[in-house]
């Protein structure tokens, strides 16, 4: 048997690139091939970005745990983190800690619009948790934070610590 050309090898490559693509998977395709048994993540949220009226790394693990019950994985199978750091630290203050803080977003008179996701987020299992080194660096005490709120000695080795038990790392700077 003979080996085929560069040439022809070059035209059978070309028309692997330019056969048709597969329809991408619908709502309706088989979830089973989508996800794993146990999803483990841990969204590292730093940055002071917001999506819409609420801050974009709460939005988000709000989304996936939506994402993942459309699928049909129960909630024992998610085992999701959100720490919480530097910038974005004021996000889970509770609302007389809100009004006082002198943050872009935060207004005197008014409420934490992040309460209600991170209250739905910690109903879901998601271990909501604030960096001690931004609380006091911040001036914060426990009593400042949002019901449920956990507070971990320092948010990069707890996310490592994640890591080296096999959580995906999602980063919102």
């Amino acid at each position: 048997m003979q080996k085929p050309t560069a040439l022809l090898a070059a035209a059978l490559a070309l028309g692997a690139l330019l056969a048709p693509i597969p329809a991408l998977a619908d709502e309706t395709s088989d979830p089973a091939r989508l996800v794993v048994p146990e999803v483990r993540a841990v969204y590292q949220i730093q940055g002071d970005q917001w999506k819409g009226e609420v801050g974009e790394g709460l939005f988000y693990a709000r989304k996936v745990i939506d994402a993942y019950a459309r699928l049909g994985v129960k909630r024992e199978a998610l085992h999701i983190a959100a720490v919480l750091h530097g910038d974005a630290g004021y996000w889970i203050l509770n609302d007389a800690a809100w009004r006082t803080w002198e943050g872009e977003r935060a207004r005197k008179g008014a409420t934490n619009p992040n309460a209600t996701v991170v209250r739905e987020l910690i109903a879901a299992g998601v271990q909501v948790e604030i960096c001690a080194s931004t609380m006091e660096q911040k001036g914060w005490k426990a009593s400042d934070l949002l019901p449920g709120v956990r507070i971990t000695p320092n948010a990069f080795p707890r996310i490592i610590d994640l890591q080296l038990q096999g959580y995906a790392h999602v980063d919102f700077d």
